[in-house]
């Protein structure tokens, strides 16, 4: 759909075939709506942010500022984390909005998840969300510094999955504008965009059960150097990247046995 017809179909409460073959008209408040959301989109803000909500893997997820927006690159994600998945436990490190986790404790009604975020919007964006989706249950939701949880935490997860900060800090001041008013703290990854998942592989083996994985999502023209990390690991004994739907490469999956 366009983004105008997102914005139409929200108001509206229909359908895109709704809109196009009902030809439904606004009224006069709905008018009024339409036209602010268009204001906020042209002055910049992210459409996710003005509707409130956003779909990722077939399930609406409630957002606001303070969260990152779930983006399709990260459905292939859970894609890959489904494929490979063997176990109950499972840790989702910087959990935003809780797409991951969520839609992960969703699709596996057996597994239990861990999440952590060092901010408490998303904390409670992501709380709220699992309980819209009826597994609070089964997802804790740990408010801490992701650096701190790794270096204190004594629990083992078959499988790690995360989607870190990784834009270079120096590209921060040239994202498009609407990314801008994305929260910099799930977005900025250090100088070179590598510092979380230096840290992450580093503490893998205090992390991840034996024949567990460590999976996660990365940014453009990191797979080489991720790579390198992940050889100096000698925990992982398989490594594999998988591409997004533009062909790029987009995620790696680490496996401490052989696939």
């Amino acid at each position: 759909m366009t983004e105008d017809e997102i914005i139409l179909t929200h108001i509206l409460k229909c359908t895109r075939a709704d809109l196009i073959l009902k030809k439904q008209k606004l009224d006069p408040s709905q008018e009024r709506q339409y036209k602010e959301y268009r204001s906020r989109r042209a002055k910049g803000e992210p459409l996710q942010y003005i509707l409130g909500s956003w779909d990722f893997y077939g399930l609406e997820f409630n957002v606001s500022p303070g969260v990152l927006i779930p983006r399709p690159e990260t459905e292939g994600l859970v894609d890959a984390a489904l494929k490979n998945f063997k176990g109950v436990d499972i840790l989702d490190l910087g959990t935003g909005s809780g797409n991951i986790a969520i839609t992960m404790a969703k699709l596996l009604p057996y597994v239990q998840v861990t999440t952590v975020d060092t901010s408490l919007d998303a904390i409670e964006v992501a709380i709220n969300n699992a309980q819209i989706h009826g597994v609070e249950s089964r997802v804790e939701f740990v408010h801490a510094d992701m650096r701190d949880f790794l270096v204190s935490h004594e629990k083992r997860y078959d499988m790690v999955i995360s989607n870190p900060p990784y834009i270079p800090s120096p590209q921060m001041s040239h994202l498009p504008l609407d990314v801008q008013q994305e929260p910099s703290i799930a977005l900025d990854g250090g100088e070179d965009g590598l510092d979380f998942y230096r840290l992450i592989i580093k503490t893998s083996p205090y992390l991840i059960t034996r024949g567990g994985y460590l999976i996660m999502e990365f940014g453009d023209g990191q797979a080489e150097a991720i790579k390198d990390l992940a050889r100096a690991q000698p925990l992982f004994s398989h490594r594999e990247i998988f591409k997004d739907l533009a062909g790029k490469d987009r995620i790696i999956l680490l496996s401490t046995r052989s696939v």
